[in-house]
């Protein structure tokens, strides 16, 4: 394992409790979303605690279903000054993608929901 891949690795359990300073997101242990957003995620009984990590050259792929998002996750190992130094996030569709060096992290989770605006009216 390159020491890119086990520092983006690491900080997945570094941040288990990680939370934003200003509400944006939240890690909440891996079960429960501590800013209690609307529309957040429901207990889904045993199926919330499904987590699997494959790695497959120098990328690494993590699944997990329930919460917290991928939104989340990606911000916590990004985002200053918690994030990993160096490390770059993009959105590929069906996943985020966290790249350190060489090491890629594919993230694949269930995906915060859109926040609806109201319409002002005059």
């Amino acid at each position: 394992m390159s020491e890119d891949a086990e520092r983006l690795l690491a900080g997945l359990t570094c941040r288990i409790a990680a939370q934003d300073a200003e509400a944006g997101w939240a890690i909440g242990n891996w079960f429960s979303d501590p800013l209690m957003r609307p529309g957040r995620l429901r207990d889904h009984g045993e199926d919330r605690y499904k987590k699997q990590l494959q790695e497959s050259g120098r990328q690494w792929a993590f699944r997990w279903n329930g919460f917290p998002y991928v939104e989340d996750v990606t911000a916590s190992l990004t985002a200053s000054p918690v994030g990993i130094s160096g490390a770059v996030a993009r959105d590929a569709g069906d996943h985020f993608e966290v790249r350190l060096g060489s090491a890629v992290l594919c993230l694949y989770g269930q995906r915060a929901p859109v926040q609806q605006k109201s319409e002002v009216t005059s």
